[in-house]
């Protein structure tokens, strides 16, 4: 597969995974605020900003200049990805430490797929 077809799906899986990651945190905003011991508020608004960044993500997935769409979100995705480990520290559960953990690994996962795309 050709680095640009690459780049392309996976920037397109990238928003699907937002927009269901941020139906859940919006779906699941109750629970998760018990969770994490946090307002209500959070979750609906983390979830909206991930659906918000999948439909960015949808739109850069046709752009003409995939390499620096590309690049742009695999930057994105290392730095998101440090967040949320980062933040998985200071979870009061341990439950929610690992989820953020898996969630960061996800988000790691995406980054470098696109970074090896880029390198095709």
């Amino acid at each position: 597969m050709s680095g640009d077809a690459l780049a392309r799906r996976l920037l397109r899986l990238d928003a699907a995974y937002c927009a269901g990651a941020g139906a859940l945190a919006i779906a699941l905003y109750a629970p998760l605020a018990r969770l994490f011991d946090a307002p209500q508020a959070v979750f609906l608004l983390v979830g909206s900003a991930a659906i918000g960044w999948a439909l960015v993500l949808l739109r850069l997935a046709r752009a003409h200049a995939w390499r620096i769409s590309a690049g742009v979100v695999a930057a994105a995705n290392l730095v998101g990805a440090a967040t949320i480990a980062a933040v998985a520290s200071f979870a009061p559960a341990l439950a929610g430490r690992l989820l953020l953990v898996a969630v960061a690994a996800e988000v790691s996962a995406f980054a470098v797929g696109q970074l090896a795309a880029l390198r095709r």
